[in-house]
């Protein structure tokens, strides 16, 4: 009898409306936080850095006239800072529009799939919180059915499509019939804070707006084009390193704990990992033929490419998605394995995601055209 295997059929994604090119957020930034020589030089060098060119919010504020916002208080400071509540809030609103934006994107790719086929419904997101959530407005708005089952993976943090990944995999493989859909909203930009520490200013400067959604099931008919067979998964939680990468709620939204030591941590045990991951699926690394790694910043891309010996060309989806989009938290992912399903090569994936933990995620797919 032949084994089963679970396939992602498409991908889908959308971000805001509100565009923002890096040199506009520093100069944004400088003013708000720059009122020393020593301080602007420090936000020039981030920003610098960064490698990302644009990125996405739901905050249309930025640029506008004060008497024009909508989110912040009416003043050129932006103060008092817009609280955990209200940034929730908008979170609320956004998340239920931009999902459903994702899923419609999704279901007009293929004619063949009915909504009302889909039988479990797996949300992500890190950067908001609501009951009913946005999956109850998915099912309401787009007519999937009422006893669809429901999970939702909530402060996990920049790897968690991975656990999402693993779980819709696990369904599909174990149960009849099943068709998994994957919703991951991250609206990281509501938690923009005007203090000047290390952390925060690089998660300022980093951090972004994005949304996905995938479709995930064992028969591989269900794909209208390019798939990606799902082999393996790994995870591992880096000894020593919790206090490196960490995401907390605060009183004026979510603060981010992200030590320069990061990309360290990933380049001094990413090859323990990926060979723990490698023996569970019985092959070696030089049998891998493209690279799907979260681009959680420019360091951890560059130290990853030269640690494994790899051409910066074996990223270069990470480095765009990161240089268009910047880090949208667990969309991240999907956006760069949306770029690897839609363009011509095929052969074996290494796909790799980090978040608070600090969490290694890793997996073995195959893309198939």
């Amino acid at each position: 009898m032949k084994q089963k295997s679970a396939y992602i059929h498409g991908i889908a994604t959308t971000v805001p409306q509100y565009r923002f090119e890096q040199p506009f957020v520093l100069d944004f930034v400088t003013k708000l936080l720059g009122d020393t020589k020593q301080k602007q030089t420090f936000l020039k060098r981030v920003y610098a850095g960064t490698a990302i060119d644009t990125r996405y919010s739901v905050i249309g504020d930025y640029g506008r006239n004060p008497e024009d916002f909508t989110f912040y208080p009416k003043n050129e400071t932006l103060t008092p800072e817009p609280s955990t509540a209200k940034r929730n809030d908008l979170f609320i609103a956004e998340s239920k529009t931009l999902s459903i934006d994702a899923v419609k994107k999704l279901l007009l790719q293929s004619s063949s799939i009915d909504p009302t086929s889909i039988t479990h419904l797996i949300t992500v997101s890190c950067t908001g919180f609501s009951a009913p959530g946005f999956d109850f407005h998915l099912i309401k708005e787009l007519g999937l059915a009422e006893d669809i089952n429901r999970f939702h993976l909530g402060f996990m943090g920049c790897y968690a499509a991975f656990p999402a990944m693993k779980l819709a995999r696990n369904i599909a493989l174990s149960e009849e019939n099943a068709k998994i859909l994957i919703v991951t909203v991250e609206l990281c930009s509501l938690h923009f804070q005007q203090k000047y520490e290390p952390d925060t200013i690089v998660a300022n400067a980093i951090f972004a707006d994005g949304v996905s959604a995938a479709l995930i099931s064992a028969d591989q008919n269900d794909s209208w084009g390019n798939s990606l067979k799902l082999n393996q998964f790994y995870s591992r939680v880096i000894d020593s390193s919790e206090n490196e990468m960490a995401w907390q709620i605060g009183e004026t939204g979510f603060d981010m704990k992200l030590s320069a030591y990061v990309p360290r941590l990933i380049e001094g045990n990413i090859g323990s990992i990926m060979d723990s991951l490698f023996e569970k699926c019985k092959i070696s690394r030089h049998q891998i033929d493209l690279w799907a790694i979260h681009p959680g910043g420019r360091a951890i891309l560059d130290k990853l490419h030269e640690s494994l010996g790899l051409q910066k060309s074996d990223l270069q989806i990470s480095y765009d998605v990161l240089r268009n989009y910047g880090n949208m938290s667990s969309s991240t992912i999907m956006f760069v394995l949306k770029e690897l399903l839609e363009n011509s090569s095929t052969g074996t994936v290494f796909a790799a995601g980090f978040g608070p933990g600090l969490t290694v995620e890793s997996a073995i797919m195959e893309k198939l055209c």
